[in-house]
């Protein structure tokens, strides 16, 4: 990329291409810098590459002259060619690093718009992942810290789920739900650690300072991600989306509506939002009665079914409105995302020499 600008343009097209409205959801796997290119040796190379230096001692024998002369040809010749095929590796090394820094560089700009501007359900779960990275960066820098008072605690991240953060109502992730057919991930179990109260005021010191770097990126973010929000708000209160609502209430009927465990619906379905409190309603009624966790599997499966059905149509229009419009807000605030891809990448991206 030439320019910021370019980079910008870049990030929201790999928004749509990496992250497509109806495709399912790949991994983002950051290159490891540290672990990568700089191991191989490049560096050492470029500390062994210096000036080649003959040194002749001074020769008494006229006859032994030419034989020096020639010697001096041959071990310049083969000293130049060594020094040319280090610095052509060197070079080819280089441009393998330079262009795995602009693959990340890519892909943490895309990862940037996913977070703070999402268009689609797969971008606003994919988008969490950062969320996740700077609490990893956190938890290591917390851990580095804590050791340092002569305190040891885990730097085990938790996996990172996607289904967790799930936003069923305005941002759903139609294919991931299809594909795994929960509205949700499975829970993460995790056990609150518990200090004693010296100890408990380190880690709170610890934890404090290593959240201080990220704080600039998350609150430039939310302010950004605030902006994006209105913009989502009014493309779902539209004419356009409130026309896809009757076919959402006649596919509704189609399984049960207005029918639910609580009784029956009070009025008809005239948001997006109504039709997910119906489908939901059969979750946590059984939820709410003890149901069987095959009951609720079970459940599960044959909802998320009937919400994928009926809300694909609507859903459909209302991303193909945020995609379009979302190209024109990143221009308008080029700006902040051009200070968040930097904050990002010289937070979670960059290795340092």
């Amino acid at each position: 990329m030439n320019s910021a600008d370019e980079r910008l343009r870049a990030a929201a097209r790999d928004a749509v291409r990496v992250f497509p409205p109806d495709g399912d959801l790949p991994p983002l796997c950051l290159p490891d810098l540290a672990g990568g290119y700089r191991r191989s040796g490049v560096r050492a190379a470029a500390s062994r590459i210096g000036r080649a230096r003959v040194w002749l001692a001074p020769i008494a024998a006229a006859a032994a002259v030419a034989l020096v002369i020639a010697g001096a040809v041959v071990l310049h010749h083969s000293t130049t060619g060594a020094a040319a095929s280090t610095s052509l590796a060197r070079q080819r090394a280089n441009a393998r690093l330079a262009a795995a820094q602009r693959k990340q560089r890519r892909a943490l700009d895309a990862l940037v718009v996913a977070a703070f501007v999402p268009a689609t359900g797969p971008q606003y779960d994919l988008g969490s992942k950062l969320i996740w990275l700077v609490q990893a960066h956190e938890l290591s820098a917390t851990t580095r810290c804590m050791a340092a008072s002569g305190y040891h605690i885990s730097d085990r991240q938790s996996p990172f789920s996607l289904g967790m953060i799930a936003d069923n109502t305005q941002m759903p992730d139609l294919p991931r739900i299809a594909r795994t057919h929960e509205f949700v991930g499975a829970p993460l179990v995790t056990t609150g650690a518990t200090y004693a109260s010296t100890e408990q005021k380190v880690f709170n010191t610890c934890q404090a300072r290593a959240a201080a770097p990220y704080r600039q990126l998350m609150t430039a973010g939310r302010t950004l991600d605030s902006s994006w929000w209105k913009v989502v708000s009014r493309i779902q209160g539209s004419a356009q989306v409130q026309a896809a609502i009757p076919a959402l209430a006649t596919c509704a009927a189609r399984y049960g509506f207005p029918n639910n465990p609580y009784g029956s619906t009070s009025g008809p379905i005239k948001s997006f939002s109504d039709f997910m409190t119906w489908v939901a309603g059969f979750l946590d009624g059984a939820g709410s009665r003890g149901a069987s966790t095959s009951t609720l599997q079970a459940l599960d499966r044959h909802w998320s079914a009937v919400f994928v059905t009926c809300a694909r149509p609507i859903v459909g229009v209302w991303q193909r409105m945020q995609l379009a419009a979302q190209p024109g807000f990143l221009g308008r605030h080029a700006s902040q995302v051009r200070k968040l891809d930097e904050l990002a990448w010289q937070l979670l991206g960059h290795q340092p020499g």
